[in-house]
């Protein structure tokens, strides 16, 4: 249960060999390390060990070319899926309380009240111990002693230990979250400029988060216990599994993390006309709104010393930020056939994130009464979230294809876990865009409307992270990256952390059309498509990075469609809805990875009941259609979570009622 391997410092990964007289070192499996996985169909009943469940032996470089000591090879492998949670179950437990009451013939008041727990679990196989622990020369249960050497008689050289703390068990993290939300407004009319709507709003919020992860491990008192030949890690001297169990479970290590984000916030927003123009009134919308928000996490102190394997540590961190802003917007129907609308905001942040002014301008034209043109204009501002400043930084082994390696004949060119350090950044700056879209909407009989647009956006210091692949790649062609190497070449870690991107560019099509068909028997029907393509995703991180185009790649697919057909007759309604995305492809060190494309159904049926109340009920993914399965591209979760639905087919019911 306990699964490790190990390589010699100091040399080129070679395997055990004896030649004359001389040890040549390299990667080599725990000889009690199955052949295949214990308990899996392959599994004959001939396996060296049933103390290593989820474990077999195999070869990472057998025929990839690099000769005889390297086909020879073995790892240790660990069935680590077979042990997780990776989709974290979860309880939420919520209550909304909405209230409104005339104070007088022009002033409302309303109230809102949410009180929310959210509880999620998640687990994860044993822990990883990152960086390797290591084994001296002289120590008593150094491995080669088992395999029959005399490391008193011949140098055994330091090995580093690579190990998955199998026997301390599972790592199981607990979330629980509290929110409380309160909102108290006014609103109304002042008897001014024809009548001025207004209304006043306070918020209070407050968000809780505890996270606790059990059965990390101390880094530190396991290398101590290394040291001091306590832990028979190979089993030389005959110590069995239940023998290091509770051994091992000594340097268990329970990760502590809370965090805490307490806002409030005031607004105020007032309407009202200041003319008219031949297309009709002038009216403008302004206001202005002040937020305080504060923030706090704690790390235990174990996990902020960085002495724990599992979790990359995380500082300590108390901030507060206040932020100030004033907006407005003027409609200006110069005709019956155009209108113009001019925007602005203006954000003023107490911290690092200055103060910006963001303008909007749009437009929409009827050159005759079935077609009308439309565009717009506008600047963003984006000041990095308190998550995006101070993440805690976590640790992880996705998969990609270690591209130098590769290419230096160093590790194989397939896919394969790596570690990473995720990480928040507090030395982000704001984000802004500039972006403009321009459209038609077209509807040449009343029961049909079709729109085409365009859109494109231009990011400057966009806050965003790169994928581990991205920086591998950097990597190899030379350019920026955030990769640590060991002395021997092989890939340490890479540092995932959120970044401000040189530029980022992007522009689409959208297109929707809906057909309405109405009966005097079979009710109304809803036919219609929408659909939105990527033309062009163009990223560069640094501004010494090259520009990359990445639409249609891995993760950002270039096209997706919802078609869906409504019915509504009396009571009854009734939604059939597909959503379908393309197929991705791109080429990592010479091979092509492709993803299919994938298409699913939704079905829903409603009735409205007479006391005020409705019941639907209804199918998500209707079909049961899984996304692609592919372990050479994904790993152990073998499709991107990011942008499939791996609960298959979900049924659910509703009941709704209106007091």
């Amino acid at each position: 249960m306990l699964t490790q391997l190990m390589i010699m410092k100091g040399f080129h990964p070679m395997v055990f060999l004896v030649v004359f007289g001389l040890i040549i070192f390299g990667y080599v499996a725990d000889s009690r390390c199955p052949d295949v996985p214990v308990g899996s169909n392959a599994d004959d009943g001939t396996n060296s060990s049933s103390d290593y469940p989820n474990s077999y032996k195999w070869y990472p470089f057998a025929g990839a070319g690099y000769g005889p000591a390297y086909d020879a090879m073995t790892l240790c492998g660990y069935d680590f899926a077979r042990d997780i949670i990776s989709i974290p179950s979860a309880e939420r437990n919520s209550m909304l309380m909405k209230s409104s009451y005339d104070l007088s013939p022009d002033v409302t008041m309303n109230t809102v009240l949410m009180i929310s727990q959210n509880e999620g679990m998640s687990r994860f196989a044993g822990t990883p111990v990152s960086p390797a622990p290591t084994m001296q020369a002289d120590n008593p249960n150094h491995p080669l002693i088992g395999m029959g050497y005399n490391c008193s008689a011949i140098d055994c050289k330091e090995v580093d230990v690579f190990i998955r703390s199998v026997p301390n068990g599972t790592r199981d993290n607990h979330i629980t979250e509290n929110i409380q939300d309160l909102r108290l407004g006014f609103e109304g009319i002042f008897d001014i400029l024809g009548g001025a709507n207004w209304e006043v709003n306070f918020q209070v919020m407050n968000n809780k988060i505890n996270n606790i992860t059990m059965n990390l491990v101390n880094k530190t008192i396991l290398q101590g216990m290394i040291d001091a030949g306590e832990l028979d890690i190979f089993g030389v001297h005959g110590t069995t599994f239940d023998e290091i169990v509770p051994l091992m479970k000594k340097t268990n290590h329970t990760k502590i993390y809370t965090a805490e984000i307490k806002s409030q916030t005031a607004d105020f927003l007032m309407s009202f006309d200041v003319g008219e123009l031949a297309g009709g009134p002038v009216g403008v919308a302004m206001g202005a709104d002040y937020t305080q928000t504060y923030f706090e996490q704690v790390n235990d102190a174990a996990s902020k010393a960085l002495l724990i394997a599992g979790t990359a540590g995380g500082d300590n961190i108390k901030a507060d930020r206040g932020r100030k802003s004033a907006f407005f917007e003027i409609g200006l129907p110069f005709t019956e056939k155009l209108n113009v609308n001019l925007a602005g905001r203006n954000d003023s942040y107490s911290d690092s994130a200055g103060s910006n002014f963001s303008p909007q301008i749009t437009f929409a034209y009827k050159p005759i009464d079935w077609i009308m043109l439309r565009g717009t204009y506008s600047e963003g501002f984006r000041a990095a979230a308190y998550d995006d400043l101070y993440g805690n930084a976590s640790e992880s082994f996705p998969y990609a294809v270690d591209v130098k390696g590769c290419q230096a004949g160093i590790v194989t060119c397939s896919r394969r876990q790596y570690r990473i350090i995720n990480t928040g950044n507090k030395n982000l700056k704001p984000e802004y865009s500039t972006s403009y879209t321009f459209g038609v909407v077209m509807s040449p009989l009343p029961t049909l409307t079709i729109q085409v647009g365009f859109w494109h956006t231009d990011f400057t210091n966009l806050i965003s992270t790169n994928t581990l692949q991205r920086e591998l790649n950097a990597e190899a062609a030379g350019q920026p990256n955030d990769c640590v190497r060991k002395a021997n070449g092989t890939l340490d870690y890479c540092t995932i952390e959120r970044n401000n991107f040189e530029g980022v560019e992007a522009e689409g099509i959208d297109f929707d059309v809906s057909y309405i068909i109405e009966t005097d028997n079979m009710g109304r029907f809803d036919i219609g498509l929408n659909a939105a393509k990527y033309t062009k995703y163009i990223s560069q991180r640094f501004s010494d990075s090259p520009k990359i185009e990445y639409q249609g790649e891995l993760g950002l697919p270039d096209l997706r469609m919802n078609p869906h057909l409504y019915w509504g007759k009396g009571d009854w309604s009734a939604a059939l809805t597909g959503y379908y995305m393309s197929a991705q492809e791109q080429e990592i060190a010479g091979t092509k990875y492709n993803i299919g494309s994938h298409f699913e159904m939704g079905l829903q049926v409603g009735y409205q009941l007479p006391w005020n109340a409705s019941l639907t009920v209804g199918a998500v993914n209707l079909s049961n259609e899984d996304p692609e399965i592919n372990g050479d591209v994904y790993g152990f979760e073998p499709w991107d979570f990011s942008l499939y639905d791996s609960r298959g087919r979900v049924v659910y019911f509703r009941y709704d009622q209106s007091l």
